[in-house]
Order: structure tokens, then C-alpha cells, then sequence
């Protein structure tokens, strides 16, 4: 089959960080024909990076370029639902990244896109696509640890001012709840409901330690999923001197440890297995579910409705500080 002829619009850190690795391994697959960036320098570097593609600064020449069948649309989250709709309404298929929308107002709105426009639209979470929790999946699946009951997930890393991400304007002066707590908390909400289903109900709190980085810094949210786990989600961007991202998930018959892409599966306190994942973040199995959405005609892994949830689940924990059912 022929690759997929991809525009790009959006030539920042995600761009050339996330997604260039991963389009270089998928060139059977993928072809980019022209990519876009509000500023030159950003637009012309990433091109060159790609091989010196056509580049534009403004996204709707890239809209209307014919050669172009497809779009990841990589951009400021404020700006997620006016492309997306010029981007479907141009005919293009869509892989866009989350989170879906910067309020749930616009979020409801790319819901009613399903039924107007037939083509691929598509929420690049990551996290949905990889092995790590494809693996994890595996072992409950199995029977390893038994029936899970709990799981925590802690996640403290110190973004400072200095921090490249930490340069970004829209991300720092963010348009949309929640800051790097939403931008990041998306990812985790995701590979819980795969693990577990569905959120029930949940109580969260959130303050803001270092207001140069944005409005929420802190976040930890308790909840219960409709398979009956109960669980603990903390997000701390601005701890000083300590850093971790562990997730634990506790069974009837065992406990699993994942750390990084190293999963440590513990049935007694003697009896230890550890398995270190081949898992690029997703993003290669992410990228060919889009290919076969476009060119087999399957149902994505990561639509819109999905999005949806994980960004309605965080902001409305963000909202409310009183337990919340669903």
C-alpha cells in the first residue's frame, strides 16, 4: 500500500522530539510532503530535519495543498479545535494531539464530529500504544497477581523555570485548566481506564507551589474504577530535590512494580520476576494504528470519544472538591 501523505502542522518540541523519531522508523508508511509553523526559523529547521519538505507559516496553505491526505496537528492546546474542524472540513484525516481541547465545551463539540465527517480522527495519546501496558494487560489478563484491587501511581518531577518546556508561553500562561497537570494527566488517566475501566468516582486536590510555571503544579486525586479498583494519582511538578514515577498495582495474589519500562512482578517477598519492555512511549504503534484507520478501514485505538474521557475525568477533578461520581 501506498504510504500515507502527511502534512505536519506545528514544528515544536513534540514534533521533533516525539513524533520525527518515530515517522523515521514508518517511511514505508508515512510521507511528509509539507509541514507548518507561525514562525520560519521553526518551520524551516524541522523541515530540513526531514529531508528540506515544502514548509508554510500559515496552516490553511497547508489545508489546501492537494498532495496532503492527512495532518498530525501539533500546536498550542487552545488552538486543538479550530484546526481540527479547518482540518476536517478541508477533507483531511486527522491525528491530533491531546489533549483534545483546552475546555470540555469545545471537547463536547469534537464529539459531534463523528457523525459530520467520515474521515480518521484520531487523539495521538501515547500511552494507549504502549508495550509497557500492553504487557501489564497481559499479566492480569493471566491470572499473575489475581483479581487487582488497588493501584498507585506517583509521579514527581521538578519543572523549573529554566526547563524547556518550562520556555513555552501557552503552556506557562495556559488557556486551559490544569496546566502541566492536565497536559500530563491525560497520559496517566489513559492507561488506567485501559487497566482498570472506566472512572467512578474520584477526590482530588490541587495547588500551585511555583506559580512561574502555571496556575496548578500539584495534584492528587483518589479513585475507584467500575472493576473495582480503588486508586491514588499524584502529580507534583514542583518537588525540590527528589524525583520518581512509579506505579504499583496491587492484586489478591501479587503486586506489580513498574518502573520506566521495567515491570517487577512480586508473588511472595522471595519470589521476584522483572521484565525491562522494548516501549518507545507509543509512538511507533500509535503512528501505524492511524496508518491502518486510513488505509485498512479499521476502527482507531484512540478516538475522540476516549480523549474525551481522560480530559473530562482530570478537569472535572481539577473543578470539584468534593467526591465526584460519574
Amino acid at each position: 500500500m501506498e504510504p500515507v501523505k502527511l502534512g505536519i502542522i506545528g514544528c515544536g518540541i513534540a514534533a521533533r522530539k516525539l513524533h520525527f523519531p518515530a515517522l523515521q522508523k514508518l517511511k514505508d508508511k508515512f510521507e511528509v510532503v509539507m509541514v507548518c509553523n507561525h514562525t520560519e526559523p521553526k518551520a524551516k529547521s524541522f523541515a530540513e530535519m526531514l529531508g528540506n519538505v515544502p514548509y508554510v507559516l500559515d496552516y490553511h496553505e497547508l489545508l489546501t495543498n492537494s498532495k496532503v491526505e492527512a495532518v498530525l496537528i501539533i500546536l498550542p492546546i487552545h488552538l486543538n479545535y479550530k484546526v481540527t474542524l479547518d482540518a476536517l472540513k478541508a477533507g483531511k484525516n486527522v491525528l491530533l494531539e491531546k489533549p483534545i481541547a483546552s475546555n470540555l465545551e469545545e471537547a463536547r463539540k469534537m464529539l459531534l464530529f463523528k457523525k459530520l465527517y467520515p474521515q480518521v480522527k484520531m487523539v495521538a495519546e501515547n500511552f494507549r500504544f504502549r508495550e509497557t501496558f500492553y504487557r501489564v494487560q497481559e499479566i492480569i489478563k493471566n491470572d499473575i497477581i489475581g483479581e487487582p484491587y488497588a493501584a498507585v501511581w506517583n509521579i514527581f518531577y521538578q519543572i523549573t523555570s529554566d526547563s524547556q518546556y518550562a520556555q513555552t508561553e501557552w503552556r506557562i500562561n495556559h488557556q486551559y485548566p490544569g496546566g502541566f497537570v492536565t497536559d500530563g494527566g491525560v497520559h496517566n488517566i489513559a492507561a488506567l481506564r485501559m487497566l482498570f475501566g472506566d472512572f467512578i468516582q474520584t477526590n482530588a486536590f490541587s495547588k500551585s507551589i511555583n506559580p512561574t510555571i502555571g496556575k496548578t503544579d500539584t495534584f492528587s486525586m483518589q479513585f475507584k474504577t467500575e472493576q473495582n479498583v480503588h486508586g491514588v494519582l499524584n502529580l507534583f511538578f514542583s518537588p525540590v530535590g527528589y524525583e520518581q514515577n512509579e506505579f504499583h498495582i496491587f492484586g489478591e495474589k501479587g503486586s506489580i512494580f513498574i518502573d520506566s519500562n521495567d515491570i517487577i512482578i512480586k508473588t511472595s517477598k522471595e519470589e521476584e520476576t522483572r521484565e525491562s519492555i522494548d516501549d518507545d512511549g507509543g509512538y511507533i504503534n500509535q503512528l501505524d494504528d492511524f496508518y491502518r484507520a486510513i488505509r485498512e478501514n479499521t476502527e482507531n485505538h484512540s478516538p475522540f470519544e476516549e480523549s474525551f474521557r481522560d480530559f473530562e475525568i482530570i478537569v472535572k477533578a481539577l473543578t470539584i472538591d468534593e467526591g465526584n461520581n460519574y
